[in-house]
């Protein structure tokens, strides 16, 4: 109606404007129309001349809508006035062979397009990969990922998956694929045939996306549905969950992310550990953290001499011996001269001075020797009880340890870290 408008009041429409209503038209359904908009534009040549963006959409257009005999001829005329193809009007010519199932045809054209100085960019090559998985044709999907690796393209992810999916479909390698789009794995999507499957990648790529947008509840949401259907997930996406739950102040999504990495035995890093018991630490929850630690332990993780201690000296200086004592317990392999001199500590927190010097006394019959930083929790211990002629005892001995030590040429890891935690530590 608009352009009827203007012709009628003598405003002349460019070939943009024919184009524009010509593209609509067809997208509306009335490719009839579009076509009489067409002519309306050739009929014209003396004011308003059709562009190789004009045939290119022409040309789609009659191919979109199984005219494809229009189509060519329309084409061979575009050719007969001089214009160049662009790689877009190539474009059109491979999409429309490949709906056609002219697979071998497209790289025809593809070399032809070469041949005229045009080199096929990345939305023609998305475009073919995408239609060459869908049809499982492979073989000139693998034409296409050479050409890409060579000028360096990459496909867009959905496109990606689809192509993926159709490789393991073939039993075919995707490594060809994985080169080309190394982009996805500098991204943590390494290729790993557990993780391979399209319904996996797809769960992935939901998290990571739930994640940028801290959708915490539909998180949790996902992750109760990924342990019911016991799907394993990327330890390392896990972790970076947990880290960022519990920066947001949601441990619960921490939590359910936690006991999920458990079902299905994937480990995390001890980081992820770190801030999901410090947050309920914090929180006084302390009777889940000697929970979360129990179930760790059992189900094999190994927290590590270090973060046991710092966990039995934060439950320590909040008066929990108890729980402090429990967590000390749960890992035979490490009771060391750190996590002794940790739990003493707590007892003495808690004001139970005979239980912090019976362990001493357990320490030192099994054969592990007390540190500085041992003796400095013990002396601080037993001065702030009272018992000055206990305290005193001990530091004759830290003195002669000392001593002794001078002629050592070198300390163990655990007596040196034992002296930095404790070493000036009081309480």
């Amino acid at each position: 109606h608009l352009l009827a408008e203007m012709l009628r009041a003598g405003v002349d429409p460019d070939a943009a404007t024919f184009t524009t209503v010509m593209h609509w038209l067809a997208r509306a359904g009335d490719v009839d129309a579009a076509m009489r908009v067409w002519e309306e534009m050739r009929s014209r040549r003396g004011k308003c001349r059709p562009t190789l963006v004009s045939y290119t959409a022409c040309v789609k257009i009659l191919f979109d809508a199984g005219r494809a005999a229009e189509g060519r001829r329309v084409f061979e005329e575009m050719v007969a006035e001089g214009l160049r193809p662009s790689c877009t009007t190539y474009t059109v010519l491979i999409e429309h062979l490949a709906d056609a199932g002219k697979f071998q045809a497209t790289l025809q054209i593809m070399s032809d397009m070469q041949d005229a100085g045009v080199e096929p960019d990345k939305p023609l090559c998305n475009i073919l990969v995408k239609k060459c998985a869908s049809a499982g044709e492979t073989s000139v999907m693998t034409f296409i990922l050479q050409h890409m690796k060579e000028k360096g393209i990459v496909l867009r992810r959905p496109v990606f998956l689809e192509a993926l999916e159709a490789l393991k479909a073939s039993g075919e390698s995707p490594n060809l694929l994985w080169e080309v789009n190394p982009h996805l794995a500098s991204e943590g999507m390494e290729y790993d045939p557990t993780f391979s499957h399209l319904s996996c990648i797809t769960d992935r790529s939901t998290i990571i996306y739930l994640l940028a947008s801290r959708n915490w509840s539909a998180i949790e949401q996902m992750v109760n549905e990924l342990t019911t259907r016991n799907v394993k997930f990327e330890s390392h996406i896990l972790s970076d969950i947990i880290q960022a739950s519990c920066a947001n102040c949601r441990p619960s999504c921490g939590l359910t992310v936690l006991y999920y990495s458990l079902r299905v035995g994937s480990e995390l890093d001890r980081s992820a550990y770190s801030c999901l018991l410090g947050q309920y630490i914090r929180n006084d929850s302390f009777d889940l953290v000697s929970k979360i630690v129990e179930r760790l332990i059992k189900h094999g993780c190994n927290l590590g001499a270090y973060l046991l201690s710092v966990l039995i000296l934060r439950l320590g200086s909040a008066g929990h011996s108890s729980y402090a004592a429990h967590i000390f317990g749960l890992s035979p392999a490490d009771q060391n001269v750190i996590t002794y001199t940790a739990l003493m500590n707590a007892y003495f927190q808690a004001g139970e001075v005979d239980k912090a010097l019976e362990l001493f006394s357990q320490m030192i019959t099994n054969e592990i020797s007390a540190s500085a930083g041992t003796y400095e929790v013990l002396i601080y211990g037993l001065q702030k009880a009272g018992r000055k002629q206990d305290s005193d005892r001990y530091r004759r001995e830290r003195m002669e340890m000392q001593w002794h030590r001078q002629y050592r040429d070198k300390h163990s890891p655990e007596d040196s870290l034992c002296d930095h935690l404790f070493c000036g530590f009081h309480g």
